[in-house]
């Protein structure tokens, strides 16, 4: 043996024999955690291991960098590559496993976190490093989240392509204190507009909405307690404030209770969107940008026909405002999905309830929808409809099991499922496009543009909107329920059916949802 290589060979021996002792040392306090890092000299790594939570204690660490193999950090040992994390989480034995990762989790990070699930694991991710100073003192780390679990790509760099458009604008959000509309209201706020409105008619959401922004931003923040469906307020609203741009994001969105309700859901979706519109272009908005939905194309609930009769009024809109509207399906943590509830039902011990075993949905996260939807600024034409790219549907049963596994507990044995029958309005399976529509691509990969029919003149409009309004007031719900499907499904309304009728100038007042 060379001279030189002699000290190396005594070191792979030591720690050949040091790494087992090692692992093997019950943990001062709390339960024996593997760490696996993109690089063992992450910061927020020797931050875990040298301020362990009360619940856990590093034993481990395993890394993507072979160059790091046979260190340790901080008496850590560093013990191989996460290629080979199934061998070991056995030899470390682990409770459970952190990931640090230095960039949003890729497909193969995925790949390993169904290791983990699969070994029944809690799994759990640190934050960035900055983050942890607006944390409380306590457990740094969080447990993982649906979000990682769909695998939807953050888009937050896409956004800062759009902020030519919006820099140095007024930008007005309807639903700001909603999931969507909040969410919306964050990142357009750093992208830096010379005034931010938000309306909503939730009083403590609104309030809650503007004062996070305020303290985060240094901008001119303008909240608006004001219901989209009060036409009077609203005109009164945008001549105040002149926007250049409007996201239209409120909307009642709760299948099952809009098919109980379908009067408030008229009014606050169809006559809502109608009032937003009109006021728009009454102030000379410039861009108008509709939120829309896939339940848009099925045209089997309620809430999907109101938002397809709105789409048309974008697709047959005229006048020097440019207008679209934006389709995208469930939203993952958003009001109305089903991720909160099955993590509130975990937390409570079970069971947890899903319609239907063969139930899919498309699913994206919070932040990927709205920076695509703000990203539209810089690829939308007048008059149209775009849809975003949702990947490849989920199955409902197959999340909820992993959201179980994630914090390390059984499906079926720990945590019940329960299946309970689909609810009015509800179908197994969404659809992207309907029977008559097509897609074509646009200048970003991600945004395809929906060849939608438009069936619709704006006088037929007019009166079909009318007289939705009208049955609503009435509270002919059976009626209204047939002229809704009807007016969503492609042919106009006969007008015969009834004589025109005068718009009301005081409807009665329904909150957005938001």
């Amino acid at each position: 043996m060379p001279l030189l290589a002699a000290p190396a060979a005594l070191m792979g021996i030591g720690l050949f024999r040091l790494v087992p002792r090692l692992l093997s040392r019950t943990p001062a306090s709390g339960s024996r955690l593997l760490i696996v890092a993109d690089s063992a000299s992450h910061p927020a790594v020797k931050e875990l291991v040298q301020s362990p939570s009360p619940e856990w204690q590093a034993v481990a660490i395993v890394t993507k960098d072979s160059r790091q193999l046979n260190h340790t950090v901080l008496g850590v040992p560093v013990v191989g590559l996460a290629d080979s994390l199934a061998h070991w989480l056995k030899v470390a034995d682990a409770d459970g496993v952190a990931f640090v990762f230095l960039s949003d989790p890729s497909l193969e990070d995925r790949k390993l976190f169904n290791i983990c699930l699969e070994a029944s694991l809690p799994l759990f991710i640190l934050p960035a490093t900055e983050d942890w100073f607006h944390r409380q003192r306590g457990s740094r780390l969080r447990q993982l989240s649906a979000d990682d679990l769909v695998g939807r790509t953050h888009r937050e760099l896409e956004v800062e392509q759009a902020r030519g458009d919006v820099t140095g604008k007024t930008v007005l959000v309807t639903g700001a204190a909603g999931s969507i509309g909040s969410e919306l209201s964050r990142m357009l706020a750093g992208l830096q507009p010379r005034r931010l409105v938000l309306v909503d008619n939730n009083e403590s959401g609104l309030f809650d909405i503007a004062e996070e922004l305020r303290m985060d931003m240094s901008m001119d923040i303008r909240e608006a307690l004001v219901s989209v469906v009060d036409r009077e307020p609203m005109l009164q609203l945008f001549a105040d404030e002149r926007p250049d741009i409007v996201f239209h994001a409120a909307a009642y969105k709760h299948v099952p209770m809009l098919e109980a309700h379908p009067a408030q859901a008229v009014i606050t979706n169809v006559v809502g969107t109608q009032n937003t519109l009109r006021c728009a272009e009454a102030v000379g908005v410039k861009r108008f940008v509709l939120i829309s939905t896939d339940k848009a194309v099925g045209l089997q609930s309620v809430m999907g026909c109101t938002k397809r009769v709105c789409e048309q009024m974008i697709l047959g809109w005229q006048g020097p405002m440019t207008c679209w509207a934006v389709r995208f399906g469930n939203v993952v943590g958003s009001r109305g999905s089903v991720v909160p509830l099955f993590e509130r039902q975990i937390v409570q011990g079970g069971p947890v309830t899903i319609t239907h075993p063969d139930m899919t949905r498309y699913m994206m996260t919070i932040r990927e929808a709205v920076a695509l939807v703000i990203r539209t600024l810089t690829v939308a034409k007048p008059r149209h409809v775009y849809m975003l790219d949702m990947g490849e549907p989920i199955k409902i049963v197959a999340l909820a099991e992993a959201l179980v596994r994630a914090r390390g507990l059984r499906p079926g044995a720990d945590i019940e499922i329960v299946y309970t029958g689909l609810r009015p309005g509800e179908r197994l399976h969404e659809e992207l496009l309907g029977p008559e529509e097509g897609s074509r691509p646009t200048d970003h990969p991600a945004i395809m543009e929906v060849v939608s029919p438009n069936t619709f003149s704006p006088a037929d409009l007019e009166w079909t909107v009318t007289r939705l309004e009208k049955l609503a007031h009435e509270g002919r719900a059976d009626d209204l329920v047939r002229a809704l499907k009807a007016a969503a499904g492609s042919p106009p309304m006969e007008r015969a059916e009834e004589p025109r009728v005068e718009r009301r100038r005081d409807p009665r007042k329904v909150g957005d949802e938001s």
